[in-house]
C-alpha cells in the first residue's frame, strides 16, 4: 500500500472535534473525539470511535451512556484539554464547568450544543480503537456558533 497517498486521503475525510463526556457521577470522564457518524435517523443513532486502551472506554463500558458536547470554532483551548492524555480523564472535567445532563453524563456548560445518547453496542477487534453505537435520547441547540472541525486546527487526529 502506499503508505503516504493513505494517509492523505485519510486526513482528507472531513472530521469534526467534540468533547465526548461519559460516565456518571464523581467517575465520569471526557476526551476530544473526532471519529463520529450518524448511523440511523429512526431511531437516531451514532457511532464513535474511541482508543481502545482508553480509560474512556472503560467507563462507557461500565456505565453506558455518554454525551457528545459541540464546541465553539473560537475555543480551540476547550479540545485541546481534553485531547491531553493521561490515566485519570475523569480529573479533566474538575477544572471545566459542567452538570449532568439527563442520562447524568457530562454536558460542558459552555457547549453550544450537545448530544445525550445510551450506549447500545460496543464492537472490538478491528483495530486500535473501538467503536461505540449509541441511541440519541437527547438534545439541544444553546446557540448558533459555528463549530470547531478538524481543519479549523493543526491536528490530523484528536483521540
Amino acid at each position: 500500500m502506499n503508505e503516504t497517498a493513505k494517509r492523505k486521503l485519510l486526513r482528507h475525510v472531513p472530521y469534526g472535534l467534540y468533547v465526548i463526556g461519559v460516565g456518571t457521577g464523581p467517575s465520569a470522564g471526557a476526551f476530544t473525539g473526532s471519529w463520529l457518524t450518524q448511523v440511523s435517523m429512526t431511531p437516531p443513532v451514532i457511532a464513535v470511535g474511541v482508543r481502545g486502551d482508553s480509560a474512556s472506554l472503560k467507563l462507557a463500558r461500565k456505565k453506558r451512556v455518554l454525551s457528545v458536547n459541540f464546541i465553539d470554532k473560537r475555543r480551540q483551548q476547550t479540545l485541546r484539554h481534553f485531547a491531553k492524555s493521561t490515566r485519570n480523564e475523569h480529573k479533566r472535567l474538575d477544572s471545566v464547568a459542567h452538570a449532568p445532563g439527563t442520562t447524568g453524563a457530562p454536558v460542558l456548560n459552555d457547549a453550544i450544543g450537545y448530544l445525550e445518547c445510551r450506549i447500545r453496542r460496543i464492537v472490538d477487534g478491528f483495530g486500535d480503537h473501538a467503536l461505540i453505537i449509541a441511541e440519541v435520547v437527547e438534545a439541544e441547540v444553546r446557540n448558533d456558533a459555528l463549530p470547531l472541525v478538524m481543519t479549523d486546527t493543526p491536528w490530523h487526529y484528536a483521540g
